[in-house]
């Protein structure tokens, strides 16, 4: 998206347009320089761990629930019961 910049008294305004500010919740932000340029971002924004985290709290219960039905069936006893699989072959992406 190419914006032009807007004269506010000596300095100069960036219009962020409205349906950006509600996509990502705007209220404050944060400008870094790069070595690409610079790079605008919210301020309230959370890292994706963050985000996984949260989710991970908010179902706790159900995630629970689920491991242990998973845990009782036979398939995942005999995976688990041979000591070359381990837990570093949990699929990430479950959480």
């Amino acid at each position: 998206m190419v914006k032009s910049l807007t004269s506010v008294g000596n300095s100069k305004a960036l219009i962020i347009p409205a349906e950006l500010i509600k996509k990502y919740g705007l209220e404050k932000v944060i400008i870094e320089e790069t070595t690409n340029g610079i790079l605008i971002r919210s301020a309230n924004e959370e890292s994706n761990f963050q985000k996984k985290l949260n989710n991970l709290r908010k179902y706790k219960s159900e995630i629970y629930s689920k491991m242990e039905l998973e845990a009782r069936e036979p398939e995942v006893i005999n995976y688990y019961s041979d000591p070359k699989n381990n837990l570093s072959d949990v699929d990430l992406e479950i959480l």
